[in-house]
């Protein structure tokens, strides 16, 4: 059961706004359904909840794919976010695993390589806008505060974690983005920079030992005065279904699926949350004549 959160909120009278998410249970599906090693989960985490911080501030149907295509082990990363706080992603090697960095912690960006981040918005009236940047350092926050400065030109600070155990579960996830609005001052500003530069024990740790979204919140911002405006409940979830994945079946063509039909069964695999569809050859004759 998920019961993870995403808040939404103001800061220093309104000066700046910042998005909170405890991502720990959300995670921890995705590593269960994708098999993965602590770095591949650590590097799919973090991709997942920027994600939801991304598209926290999206309407309705509205959607952000998130792309991270390096030349890493992992090959490549991909999470979607939507505004009701669904999200879903995998990677694509998802088995990777590398030593610990110096400090003792996974080398997401060792996993990730160089290569570039792609954030695509899919709005209500069926645009899509696609930005493309390069990678910084594939350590995923600060990949998404390169792109959020250079292609949409709003600075911000942004913390993403997660905690993987030796049993490779995920104790503790969650991300953290602040946003100087167009009112802050430059004493804002170093304050916000203060009080993240005094966090001594990273976000996921944070998420790990927090009972609930207050006190997480309350470690994170110290002294510094802030309002909660929105509440939402966040979790993973997959929008695949056998008869979408059959209309992939149709766009083989007919011969493709005859060979299919020879064969007597089908299957097929949704790359998002690695659910398992078998087609039977009575389903797959009526695919064939849609074909």
């Amino acid at each position: 059961m998920q019961h993870d959160e995403l808040w939404i909120g103001t800061m220093l009278e309104g000066n700046a706004r910042w998005v909170l998410v405890k991502s720990t249970d959300t995670v921890e599906e995705a590593r269960r359904r994708h098999g993965m090693s602590p770095v591949a989960t650590a590097a799919l985490g973090r991709l997942m909840t920027g994600a939801l911080i991304l598209a926290s501030s999206l309407k309705g149907e509205e959607s952000v794919t998130l792309r991270l295509l390096g030349d890493g082990p992992l090959e490549g990363v991909v999470a979607v976010g939507n505004a009701q706080g669904e999200v879903r992603g995998y990677v694509r090697e998802p088995l990777v695993d590398l030593p610990l960095k110096a400090s003792g912690k996974l080398d997401v960006g060792a996993a990730v390589g160089c290569g570039e981040l792609t954030v695509s918005r899919s709005l209500q009236n069926g645009e899509v806008y696609t930005g493309t940047v390069p990678m910084v350092s594939g350590e995923i926050a600060e990949d998404l505060v390169h792109y959020l400065l250079s292609s949409e030109q709003i600075p911000s600070a942004m913390l993403l974690g997660v905690l993987v155990e030796k049993d490779y579960h995920v104790a503790g996830a969650g991300g953290f983005l602040i946003q100087p609005l167009p009112g802050a001052t430059e004493e804002d500003i170093q304050a916000i920079e203060s009080q993240l530069g005094m966090l001594g024990a990273g976000i996921s740790e944070m998420a790990a030992q927090s009972e609930n979204m207050d006190e997480l919140l309350g470690h994170l911002m110290g002294k510094l005065s802030y309002h909660v405006l929105e509440r939402r409940s966040v979790g993973f979830t997959c929008t695949c279904s056998k008869e979408r994945l059959s209309g992939t079946l149709v766009s083989l063509g007919k011969k493709e699926i005859a060979d299919l039909i020879a064969d007597e069964k089908a299957e097929m695999v949704c790359h998002f949350c690695n659910e398992h569809f078998q087609f039977n050859v009575e389903e797959l004759r009526g695919i064939w004549e849609r074909a």
